[in-house]
């Protein structure tokens, strides 16, 4: 009985990410509007009132996607746990890190981007992703700043969001308008001379 149980509540989440899956599949091509129900349970291989047992809505679909993407503040925590002599390496592995994360979410990304207009809460939920990952990088900015590394001055948030923004919009040039980056840099490089500048930055004239 527990095994049949078991074996049941393993179905129900497959289908559940079966559904998820080809929901963010869909909505990355089509937006919220062209990803209709139907076309979701016929990419996912079931019925339309399996979608709606599991999630009720549409929108409770897109919900549980966007909460899918927000789930970068531990692995971005983890990057900063690293036993980092230099600010520049900190810097560096941290924006390889919020990078690859974006990568690995790029359809949901690309979904909340389309949608943010036309379903703020969508845009609302979606700015998470870099104010958590500006949040973590000032607090580490911070504690360097307190331990005399870097100048007094310092707004620790705002170059944390500026060092942010950089990769945040080179991710949207690359996987939105189709830039090709590969031409002028190479990712790697890309992390590098962000650091440099936004550190060149912070010491001129100090």
């Amino acid at each position: 009985m527990e095994d049949s149980k078991k074996n049941e509540s393993t179905g129900d989440k497959g289908t559940r990410q079966c559904i998820l899956a080809a929901a963010r599949q869909l909505m990355a091509k089509k937006g919220f509007k062209g990803a209709t129900t139907r076309k979701i349970s016929e990419l996912a291989g079931v019925n339309e009132v399996t979608i709606f047992r599991h999630f009720t809505n549409k929108k409770g679909i897109v919900v549980e996607l966007l909460s899918e993407m927000l789930d970068v503040r531990q692995p971005l925590q983890n990057s900063l746990q690293g036993d980092f002599t230099q600010i520049r390496e900190m810097l560096i592995d941290y924006g390889r890190t919020y990078y690859n994360l974006m990568i690995d979410r790029k359809e949901v990304i690309l979904i909340c981007v389309i949608e943010s207009e036309n379903h703020p809460e969508v845009g609302k939920l979606f700015s998470n992703l870099p104010l958590s990952a500006i949040e973590l990088l000032s607090n580490k900015l911070k504690s360097f700043q307190e331990q005399g590394h870097l100048p007094q001055q310092l707004n620790v948030w705002s170059a944390a969001a500026m060092f942010i923004s950089t990769f945040f919009h080179a991710f949207l040039a690359v996987h939105r308008m189709h830039i090709d980056l590969g031409a002028r840099m190479t990712e790697e490089q890309l992390f590098e001379e962000t650091t440099d500048i936004l550190l060149n930055g912070i010491t001129k004239g100090t």
